[in-house]
């Protein structure tokens, strides 16, 4: 059946992609949270799977179990993403280092008027979100324990969050956003 469908989509079917997609899609789906603990990043990674699942579809080696093709083609993914968010973290923490420990009056001036503008924005939140949003940045908690503590939808923890750091930024428009998070690291 998987090898029938592949050469479908080897010539080019949009109906044997579709299928192949509702067979599979939840699977890698399910794979790819257990990684990222982001259902919006495991999407990306879903979605970015598939596309170049199409994208390569006339080099499909038939002979190879598609199972398999397609997990590895996941991990593929998964592992680039991971290896950039480790990359973007590391030059955070080197800014951050380079603030905090930098004997810059100026840095400590603007890190002081950084964490009171941060504050006065936290504020300005409405309660529930305000209290998601710090037990994620403040406390660390996971999307996964908030939304346990809180008895809510771990889709709404993220949703949640998403609207915080959108209306942040708003507020402090003028500002790159990694100096938002700053705050809670010093």
């Amino acid at each position: 059946m998987d090898k029938t469908l592949f050469l479908r989509i080897r010539q080019g079917s949009l109906d044997a992609f579709g299928e192949f997609y509702d067979q599979y899609s939840y699977k890698l789906l399910r794979f790819s949270m257990l990684y990222l603990k982001s259902r919006v990043e495991a999407e990306e990674v879903v979605q970015d799977v598939f596309v170049k699942i199409w994208e390569n579809r006339a080099k499909l080696n038939l002979e190879l179990s598609v199972e398999g093709y397609v997990f590895r083609i996941t991990k593929n993914e998964l592992l680039n993403k991971l290896k950039k968010k480790v990359l973007h973290t590391e030059a955070i923490t080197q800014n951050i280092e380079a603030l905090i420990h930098g004997n810059n009056t100026e840095d400590a001036i603007f890190l002081q008027e950084m964490k009171s503008l941060l504050s006065e924005a936290i504020e300005g939140l409405p309660e529930k979100r305000q209290e998601i949003f710090r037990l994620s940045r403040e406390k660390g908690y996971s999307n996964k324990e908030i939304a346990e503590e809180l008895n809510i939808s771990i889709h709404t923890v993220e949703s949640q969050i998403k609207k915080s750091i959108k209306y942040l930024r708003s507020y402090i428009q003028y500002l790159p956003v990694w100096y938002v998070f700053l705050v809670f690291l010093s």
